[in-house]
C-alpha cells in the first residue's frame, strides 16, 4: 500500500516512521515544534496522522489544523471522525499474536487528548467539501449525530441556504428513498443510540434542507422535521440531557443563555447526591469549549466556580491564578478539597495541556498551581516510555530539583518536615517549599491528626524524597536500628519508590513487613523485585508474599518455584492459590515452560480454574500432548467424570483432541482481562529505578534545542531506526548531538 497525498507518495513502512517522530516531539520544547513538522514532506505527515489518528499529541493536532497542508488535514478529519487505533499488547493469549490491533472484542482508547471535540468544530468551521466529507464519514457508521446535525442543520450560507457537499447530498437522498423504520427509542432527542441507520435519519429529519428532512421525518412518523430547539427545556428529561458527558461538548452551538441559566440553578440539577462541588457534565464541557463568549465565561465564573479548571484556552500562568481565587471562595463550603481526585485529575490534565502546548513553564506552575500534590505527581517519570507533554514534565523536575537544592538543600530535619507537610499541604509548590525553609522544623510540622488523616497522601511525600540526594535519604529513613516506622511502610507502598527508600527495605533489620510491602507494591521495579526473589533475609516468608501480592505474573511464577525448591508443602501453596482469584491462578499455569511442568500445575491448581480459563489451557495441553493429559487433570479438577466440561466430554467420547481445540479458540477469541488482553489495572509498567530521571528529555534539551539541522537529521535517523526502546532513543539522541548522525551529501 501506498499512501497518496500533496507532495508525492510513501511506502508502506513510513506511516509507522512518522508516527514514531511525532510521538516522539512530546520529549521537545514547544518552540522545536515547528521544526520537526518541517522536517516531513507532506505526504509524510499526512502518513503519520493517518497512522495514529486520535492519539495524536495535542500540539501535532493543534499544528496540522493551523499550518498543515490540505491533504494532512483531511486525513486529521477522518482519522477525529474515528475510535484511536490501539495496538493491545496480549501477554496470556495462546493463541494470538502478540498484539492485538483493532480485534473484536479488544476496548478502543477513548479519546486519548481532550479537546477533540474542540478540534472537530475547528475543522467544521472550514466548511472545506473535503473536511466534511471525511467528517460525515460513511453513512453506515453510528455515534457521530451531533457532527453530522452540524453539517446538515446548523451550517447555512449568507441568505439561510443549506450548504451541503452535492455528492454526500445524492448519497443521502438516495438513502432516504429506501430507508426504513429500524428503531423507536423513547426519547427521539437521544441521537447516539448505536444503530446507525436510525440515527442517520434522526440527523436527517433535522436538516435545513427540507428535501432531505420531509422524507426522514415521514420515514420516523413524525408531522415534520425536528425543531433545532424544543419547548419544554426546563423540564426532567432537559435536567437528564444535562448531566451527562457530551451535553456541552458534543454540539456545533449552544444556546448560551440556556447555559447561564443552568449555571445559576446548577445545584438544584446536581442534586442531593454527593456530588462533588455540584459539578455537572455538561456545564463543564460548556465552560471549556472554545467558542463560549467572553461574557458568558465571567457569569460562569461567578455562578459556577468549576469553570475556573474548564477551559480550552491554553492554559496559562492567569488560568492559574483563576484556578486559586475559585479555590478560595469554594473553600469554605467544601474544606480542603484540593487533595480530593475529582479536582486534582483536571488539574493535572490542565497543566499537561499548557506544558505540551508551551503556554505554562516549569517555574509557572511551581509557583502557581494548586495543589501541591497534582504538581508533584507530574514530576517523576512512570516507566521507560515517551509521556504526554515529557518533555515539560522534565524541565518541572529540573526545576523542582533546582528549587530543593536551593532552599532545603542537604538539611535533614528540614527534609523530615518538608516531607511530612507534604501530606497536608493544598497549596502552591513553591508555598510548600518556602514555608517549610522559613518556619523551620519545629514550627513546619503539622499536627498529629491532621497527619493521620492525609496519610493516603504520602505519594507526595514519595515524589519529594526521590529528590533528595542519596545520602539525605539514608539519614531520613535511619533515625535508628529496627523495623520500619508506619509512616515509612505507608511510603513504601507508594509510588514513585525512591532509591534511598528501596535501599532502606533491604536493610536486615527493615523488618518483614518492609519486604512485604516492597514485593506487593504494583511500582517496585523488576531489578528489585529480582533482587528480592534471592534476598538471604527471611527468604520463605518474603518469597510466599511475592508469590500471593506481587503484580508482575513472571515474578509469582519465580517465586512458586523458589518456594518448591525450598520445600515449601503443596498443602499451604494451596492456601494462598484458592485466593487468588481465577484471572491469577491462570497466569501461574499458563507460565509452566513445559508440557510436563503445565500438566503438573494443572493437577495442582486445576480446580481453582473456572471454565474459560480451564479450556484455554486444556487445549494448550490437549496440543502438545493429545488428549488424555486433559481427561486427567479435568476429572480430578472436577471430583468425577460426570462433571468435566461439555468439550471435555466430547472429546473423551470421540477420543480426540478437536473438541479441547475448538473451546480454547472459542474462548482465545473473548475479551478476557488478564488472560486473552491485558488488564488495565493490573499492568507492570516498567519503573524506572530513579523516578525523576528523564534521561531522554535531558538529552534532547543538551543537544537538540532550537537546531534546525540537528532536529533534521534526527527526524531522518528516527525513521530509518525502527522501533526504539527509550535508553535506545537516548543513545540516539546523543549520536546526533555529538556528530555521529551529520547528514550525508544530498540528504535533508
Amino acid at each position: 500500500m501506498r499512501i497518496a497525498a500533496e507532495g508525492g507518495s510513501v511506502p508502506p513502512a513510513v506511516p509507522e516512521a512518522v508516527a514514531r517522530v511525532l510521538e516522539f516531539s512530546q520529549v521537545a520544547r514547544a518552540g522545536d515544534l515547528s521544526l520537526i513538522l518541517g522536517a516531513l514532506s507532506a505526504a509524510e505527515l499526512t502518513a503519520g496522522v493517518a497512522r495514529l489518528g486520535p492519539r495524536l499529541p495535542e500540539p501535532v493536532i493543534e499544528h496540522v489544523i493551523t499550518h498543515g497542508p490540505p491533504a494532512a488535514r483531511n486525513t486529521l478529519a477522518w482519522q477525529l471522525r474515528l475510535p484511536s487505533r490501539t495496538r493491545v499488547p496480549v501477554r496470556y493469549s495462546l493463541f494470538r499474536s502478540r498484539y492485538a490491533e483493532d480485534e473484536p472484542g479488544v476496548p478502543r482508547d477513548q479519546d486519548a487528548v481532550r479537546g477533540h471535540d474542540a478540534a472537530r468544530r475547528r475543522l467544521l468551521s472550514r466548511a472545506e467539501p473535503a473536511i466534511d466529507r471525511a467528517l460525515f464519514g460513511r453513512l453506515e457508521q453510528s455515534g457521530i449525530a451531533w457532527v453530522r446535525l452540524a453539517i446538515l442543520r446548523d451550517r447555512v450560507g449568507p441568505g439561510g441556504e443549506p450548504i451541503v457537499p452535492p455528492d454526500l447530498r445524492a448519497k443521502l437522498a438516495a438513502f432516504v428513498r429506501t430507508a426504513g423504520l429500524p428503531l423507536s427509542p423513547e426519547h427521539l432527542a437521544d441521537t447516539d443510540t448505536g444503530d446507525a441507520e436510525f440515527e442517520l435519519l434522526r440527523v436527517l429529519a433535522g436538516a435545513a434542507d427540507l428535501s432531505l428532512a420531509l422524507p426522514a421525518s415521514r420515514v420516523l412518523g413524525l408531522p415534520g422535521p425536528i425543531p433545532a430547539a424544543q419547548p419544554g427545556w426546563r423540564d426532567q428529561v432537559w435536567v437528564q440531557r444535562w448531566d451527562r458527558p457530551g451535553a456541552g461538548s458534543r454540539s456545533w452551538r449552544l444556546d448560551w443563555d440556556e447555559v447561564v441559566a443552568l449555571a445559576a440553578d446548577y445545584e438544584a440539577v446536581a442534586g442531593d447526591r454527593g456530588r462533588f462541588l455540584g459539578q455537572v457534565a455538561g456545564l463543564d464541557e460548556a465552560a471549556a469549549r472554545e467558542d463560549i463568549p467572553a461574557d458568558v465565561r465571567r457569569q460562569l465564573l461567578t455562578s459556577y466556580p468549576p469553570t475556573a479548571w474548564h477551559t480550552a484556552a491554553a492554559p496559562d500562568v492567569a488560568t492559574l491564578r483563576g484556578i486559586s481565587a475559585a479555590v478560595n471562595r469554594l473553600r469554605d463550603r467544601w474544606g480542603r478539597f484540593e487533595q480530593d481526585p475529582e479536582f486534582g485529575e483536571p488539574i493535572r490534565d490542565l497543566i499537561i495541556r499548557g506544558l505540551s502546548l508551551g503556554t505554562l513553564t516549569a517555574a509557572d506552575v511551581i509557583e502557581h498551581a494548586v495543589p501541591a500534590s497534582a504538581i508533584l505527581d507530574l514530576a517523576w517519570r512512570t516507566g521507560d516510555e515517551i509521556l504526554p507533554a515529557a518533555r515539560g514534565r522534565a524541565d518541572l523536575a529540573e526545576e523542582m530539583r533546582t528549587l530543593l537544592y536551593k532552599r532545603i538543600g542537604d538539611d535533614v530535619p528540614l527534609w523530615t518536615a518538608l516531607l511530612i507537610r507534604s501530606l497536608v499541604s493544598s497549596g502552591t509548590v513553591a508555598e510548600l517549599v518556602d514555608s517549610t525553609a522559613i518556619l523551620g522544623p519545629r514550627q513546619a510540622m503539622p499536627g498529629e491528626d491532621e497527619i493521620d488523616e492525609a496519610i493516603e497522601g504520602v505519594p507526595s511525600a514519595n515524589v519529594l524524597l526521590s529528590f533528595a540526594r542519596p545520602h539525605v535519604a539514608r539519614e531520613l529513613l535511619s533515625d535508628g536500628p529496627g523495623a520500619l516506622n508506619e509512616v515509612e511502610l505507608a511510603l513504601l507502598e507508594s509510588a514513585p519508590l525512591p532509591p534511598g527508600l528501596v535501599a532502606r527495605a533491604f536493610a536486615p533489620d527493615a523488618g518483614r513487613d518492609a519486604r512485604r510491602a516492597l514485593a506487593a507494591n504494583p511500582a517496585t521495579p523488576t531489578a528489585v523485585l529480582q533482587r528480592l526473589l534471592h534476598d538471604i533475609v527471611d527468604p520463605q516468608d518474603t518469597r510466599m508474599a511475592m508469590f500471593h501480592s506481587a503484580a508482575d505474573p513472571a515474578i509469582r511464577y519465580a517465586a512458586l518455584e523458589l518456594l518448591e525448591k525450598w520445600g515449601t508443602p503443596w498443602e499451604q501453596l494451596t492456601h494462598f492459590v484458592q485466593n487468588m482469584g481465577d484471572v491469577r491462578v491462570y497466569q501461574l499455569a499458563a507460565a509452566a515452560p513445559t508440557v510436563e511442568r503445565l500438566h503438573f500445575l494443572l493437577k495442582k491448581i486445576g480446580k481453582y480454574l473456572g471454565p474459560d480459563t480451564s479450556a484455554l489451557l486444556y487445549g494448550r495441553l490437549a496440543e502438545a500432548a493429545g488428549p488424555e493429559p486433559v481427561w486427567d487433570v479435568a476429572v480430578m479438577a472436577a471430583g468425577m467424570a460426570e462433571n468435566v466440561s461439555p468439550s471435555v466430554r466430547a472429546s473423551m467420547a470421540a477420543g480426540d483432541v478437536e473438541p479441547l481445540l475448538t473451546a480454547a479458540e472459542r474462548v482465545a477469541h473473548q475479551h478476557l482481562p488478564g488472560v486473552t488482553v491485558p488488564d488495565p489495572d493490573e499492568l507492570c509498567a516498567p519503573h524506572p529505578d530513579d523516578p525523576v530521571s528523564w534521561p531522554l528529555e535531558n538529552a534532547v534539551r543538551q543537544h537538540l534545542d532550537n537546531s534546525p539541522d540537528r532536529w533534521r537529521i534526527m527526524v531522518r535517523r528516527l525513521m530509518e531506526a525502527g522501533p526504539l526502546e527509550y535508553a535506545q532513543l537516548v543513545d540516539l539522541v546523543q549520536a546526533v548531538g555529538g556528530g555521529a548522525g551529520e547528514a550525508a551529501e544530498g540528504e535533508p
